[in-house]
This record gives structure tokens, C-alpha cells and sequence, in this order.
């Protein structure tokens, strides 16, 4: 009996693990506008993921943008740059309940003459806590100082990630830019 809950449990958990593997990503940008005008980036300063001081957060995003934006041609640039960058991460705690159900079984009974069967079926809660991220990548056109392009990333957030943000904002930041409209350049 309990290896089969145990069994069920274990399910449920891959099947979550397994929808969570890769963030959910969603873009947004002006479609009226031409992204071939654009030729530099740079970084609002300070960054929305930074304090007092740059953050390790704010530096590995910044070098997984400055690799996406150069594969598509353009030009990091200090000094008055055409689109400027800002980054949003946001971590919350999570839970997610569901019930299990339960079987319980009585065993045989007899009633007027009659042999009965009893079983029942009744829900067991089923809670995980868990933590999702949200990271909102943001591209300003410099001049008119409105948001050209807008990519958001949703996923749950585990414990290997954390443990290894560097390479886990390297590839969300990838999968991001998948969707940008300005095609990648030799």
C-alpha cells in the first residue's frame, strides 16, 4: 500500500520536474519599429538587479547579453549607445497542493446472509514548496527612452541553478533572445 503512494507521489514529481525543465518565455516588442536603425548597446547604470554595487547577478547577465547582442551584429558601446539594457529578477517562494488518492480497504463482512466487501476512497493532500524565478530583460531605445523589446523568463528554480547562476542566466538569457525580431549576423 505505501509503495504505491510512494509511487504516485514520485509521478507527480517528475511529471512537474519534467514541465519545468525549460523557462517559460514570452516577448514582446513595437512592431513598427525598424531594429536594423539600432547598431550599439550599452547598460543602464545602475542596473534594477544592482544595489550600491554591481552585483555578481548583473555580471554574468551581462556578459550572456553582450554574447547574444554582438551574434547579431551589434556593437557594445560606452558612450552613448543606441538601446540601452536593463535587467529585473525577481525569486518567490512557491507551493503547490494537490490531493492524492487514497484507498483504504476493509476486508470482508457479512451482512443478512449476504458477504460484503469494504473499501473506500478518500484524498491525502499533497504540498511542495518550491521557488520560481523571473527574469525581464529589457531593450530601451536611447533616445525616445520607451521599451522597443521586452523578453521575460519564467521557470521553477532548483537547487542545482542556484548553485550554478552563471551557466543557468547564460542559457535563459539564450533561450530569450531565440525570440528577439533582429536576426543574427555573421
Amino acid at each position: 500500500m505505501k509503495i504505491k503512494h510512494s509511487l504516485m507521489a514520485l509521478c507527480i514529481l517528475v511529471l512537474t520536474a519534467a514541465c519545468s525543465i525549460n523557462p517559460n518565455i514570452r516577448s514582446n516588442y513595437n512592431q513598427a519599429i525598424d531594429f536594423n536603425q539600432y547598431k550599439t548597446f550599452g547598460f543602464f547604470q545602475p542596473l534594477d538587479t544592482d544595489g550600491r554595487y554591481e552585483s555578481l547577478t548583473s555580471q554574468y547577465l551581462k556578459q550572456a547579453t553582450v554574447v547574444e547582442m554582438t551574434q547579431r551584429g551589434f556593437v557594445l558601446s560606452n558612450h552613448k549607445p543606441d538601446l540601452l539594457i536593463n535587467f529585473h529578477r525577481d525569486i518567490q517562494n512557491k507551493q503547490y497542493i494537490d490531493e492524492i488518492p487514497i484507498t483504504g480497504y476493509g476486508g470482508y463482512r457479512q451482512y443478512r446472509g449476504r458477504l460484503y466487501y469494504d473499501s473506500w476512497v478518500s484524498y491525502r493532500p499533497y504540498v511542495e514548496n518550491y521557488q520560481e524565478g523571473k527574469l525581464t530583460i529589457d531593450l530601451v531605445d536611447s533616445q525616445t527612452n520607451k521599451v522597443v523589446w521586452q523578453g521575460e523568463a519564467v521557470q521553477r528554480v532548483n537547487e542545482e541553478q542556484l548553485n550554478n547562476q552563471q551557466s543557468a542566466l547564460q542559457k535563459t538569457v539564450s533561450h530569450m533572445f531565440a525570440q528577439f525580431p533582429a536576426s543574427t549576423q555573421p
